[in-house]
């Protein structure tokens, strides 16, 4: 037996490969291509080549387009691994091949081709399916350069196509969808009634819908070329300027109401909501113009249901003050009849205080009016808080506590007493109801110099009501100084009580001003001027004689009767010679003729003519006449009343006829500045 070994014809290939030991195996005697040995240098290189590579690759040899194929192609084959070695390309894919014949013709010309992505439907597991496939095909030559054959490296981009067009799809049903979302906000734009806006940080108008011409009757390039607030009412600038800088501090903004100015002048209520959104904001207005109209009527209507409330109270109190003075006349009067004088001073006393009583109810009219003729003297603001300090802890209750802070060195102020602790007093009550479960109710004075509350510079004594109550939002607050305004039930209010304390603010040059928010409780501040003058001695009644008046002529006007009457009889009283007259003109015609009084007496309320034209004109021809008017209204009451000329002064109704002497005694004098 012969040692003799031959050598190994399969060397080229991988001892280890699944793939390479079906080749080891296969006959290849019967094979177009013959024994192993007898094949090309260039074919085995080749093969060997490819086991070696990670890819997927494929060799077809001549003659016969025998199939070889590497370990990672094996995969690809599927059911068709099986008797894969060895076979005829075109019967191993017949399922494709009519997709690929023409690239391996190719190849097997001499010509190399790649081919992204090329899709084949082909049979893998037993059903058809899509696949996508990248080819680079190339001839295979031998150590000549002829060609035997082709191979190919192959690799299955079937996921990444599908995920490509999952993702264009998706891509092209997000663009749908937008395209519907936009055509949505186009028509959603186009046709709604609120006004959107565009605005850029600097305050421009970037972009408007049509319903600025529809509502406002502004073409688009017309808002666009305006800035912001150059529509906004003036009185309402102040919370747009405010709303600005929230957005402009990243924050959004909601329910702000303004009113715009249409094209035609006119204004109406918007309420806002925008957003801010980098260099732009982008902000909604909706038309409340009808909701603001319903609510003035629903206050209307409150308004004369309180009145009607309040009416009836009046007349009830007047009817009952009425009766008690028409009872007393009416007992002195049978007495005189009847010689019997004894205690008819008690009888004339009682209607005294029956008049009393209801010139208190017309001041609390007047009050909320806020024409009501105040006493003005100089007023220690932190006397009035100590005085109330024991009316109110009672009035409080043992569930609210009271502190006082008063600035020590506290300026004086020029007010009428009483109406200023009426102010006070109001307050507190009101801040005691706000704070049902008890709390804290603090009341503090201090100096203040007014810049910012829209009443110029200068000094003013301040007085804070404040709680720790349930506050009220800025749109309440806004409405809170209006008259018969209440957020109490009915029954337990009728919304004058912060009317009179502004009003009463006002009249004597100054403000009340409140401040509010939800859950933190309210403070309201009286703003009153400081008053540097002297403080104004109390003077005790000086009793006028007869004689006082002798020789002085007063000159009076006043339309009512019974009022003219006895005025002119207590004046004659006192010694002075009256003319009196119903009406200014009279009383001017009087002046043009010979007339030269020592004192004007003057209703203003006059028909015609008023008392303060008469008085012009009587001062036209008399500088320095002394001028006292009467009246029950304050002189601020008159709009276009001017300051309160020199050597006037003013008695407010009702008046004691010992009033009206020692008035027109003190202008004589010259006592009453």
């Amino acid at each position: 037996m012969s040692n003799h070994r031959y050598p190994d014809p399969f060397a080229f290939l991988p001892a280890d490969s699944p793939t390479a030991a079906e080749i080891r195996a296969f006959d290849w005697d019967r094979s177009p291509l013959g024994p192993v040995a007898t094949w090309p240098v260039g074919l085995r290189a080749m093969l060997a080549t490819m086991f070696g590579s990670p890819q997927p690759m494929f060799v077809s040899a001549e003659p016969g387009q025998v199939f070889f194929f590497n370990d990672p192609y094996r995969a690809i084959l599927g059911r068709r691994l099986s008797g894969a070695i060895g076979k005829r390309f075109d019967e191993l894919w017949a399922d494709v091949w009519d997709d690929i014949a023409g690239h391996v013709a190719q190849a097997l010309a001499g010509n190399g081709s790649m081919h992204r992505d090329l899709p084949l439907a082909m049979t893998r597991h037993g059903f058809v399916e899509s696949t996508w496939w990248t080819f680079s095909f190339a001839p295979l030559r031998d150590e000549c350069g002829k060609v035997i054959g082709m191979y190919a490296m192959t690799n299955e981009t079937t996921r990444g196509v599908r995920s490509a067009m999952t993702l264009r799809e998706l891509n092209d049903s997000l663009e749908r969808e937008i395209n519907v979302r936009t055509r949505e906000r186009d028509q959603i734009w186009a046709v709604s009634p609120d006004l959107y806006i565009v605005m850029a940080r600097d305050g421009r108008y970037r972009n408007v819908n049509p319903a600025w011409q529809k509502e406002l009757g502004y073409e688009a390039g017309e808002v666009t070329s305006m800035g912001f607030g150059d529509l906004v009412h003036p009185d309402d600038l102040d919370r747009a300027r405010d709303a600005m800088t929230q957005l402009l501090d990243g924050e959004t903004v909601e329910d702000l109401e303004v009113r715009l100015r249409a094209k035609d002048g006119s204004h109406r209520w918007f309420a806002w909501t925008c957003v801010p959104d980098g260099e732009v904001v982008y902000g909604m207005g909706r038309d409340v113009q009808k909701r603001r109209d319903m609510e003035d009527q629903l206050r209307h209507a409150q308004k004369l249901e309180a009145l009607g409330r309040l009416t009836g109270g009046i007349a009830h109190d007047f009817n009952n003050i009425l009766g008690g003075i028409g009872g007393a006349i009416e007992i002195v009067s049978e007495r005189i009849e009847n010689g019997r004088l004894g205690n008819t001073r008690r009888m004339l006393d009682a209607a005294h205080g029956a008049v009393n009583r209801a010139a208190g109810l017309t001041h609390r009219l007047l009050a909320y009016a806020r024409q009501q003729a105040l006493s003005l003297s100089d007023v220690d603001a932190n006397g009035i808080v100590r005085g109330l300090d024991l009316l109110l802890r009672p009035l409080l209750g043992e569930q609210v506590a009271l502190e006082l802070r008063m600035q020590h060195d506290l300026w004086r102020t020029l007010s009428d007493a009483s109406q200023l602790e009426s102010a006070i007093l109001n307050l507190a009550i009101n801040a005691r109801d706000a704070m049902p479960g008890g709390g804290m109710l603090c009341i503090a004075t201090r100096n203040a110099v007014a810049q910012d509350i829209g009443m110029g510079r200068a000094d003013y004594v301040v007085i804070a009501v404040t709680d720790t109550g349930t506050g009220m939002s800025r749109a309440v607050a806004e409405k809170a100084f209006d008259p018969f305004f209440t957020t109490k039930s009915i029954g337990q209010g009728t919304g004058l009580g912060l009317s009179m304390v502004d009003g009463f603010a006002r009249q004597t040059g100054g403000r009340a001003i409140i401040e509010s928010e939800p859950g933190k409780g309210t403070t309201v501040s009286l703003w009153l001027p400081r008053h540097a003058g002297d403080t104004k001695a109390t003077h005790a009644h000086i009793d006028r004689s007869t004689c006082h008046g002798a020789g002085r002529r007063v000159l009076l006007v006043e339309d009512e009767h019974m009022l003219r009457s006895l005025a002119r009889e207590v004046l004659e009283e006192a010694g002075y010679s009256v003319e009196d007259h119903a009406e200014a003109a009279e009383a001017l015609r009087a002046l043009r003729g010979a007339s030269r009084p020592d004192i004007l007496v003057t209703d203003i309320g006059l028909p015609g003519m008023d008392g303060r034209q008469l008085a012009q004109f009587a001062r036209e021809a008399m500088p320095d006449l002394p001028v006292l008017f009467i009246t029950g209204y304050a002189w601020e009451a008159f709009a276009d009343a001017p300051r309160l000329p020199p050597r006037a002064s003013i008695l407010g109704k009702p008046f004691s006829l010992h009033a009206l002497v020692d008035a027109v005694a003190d202008l004589i004098d010259g006592t009453n500045p």
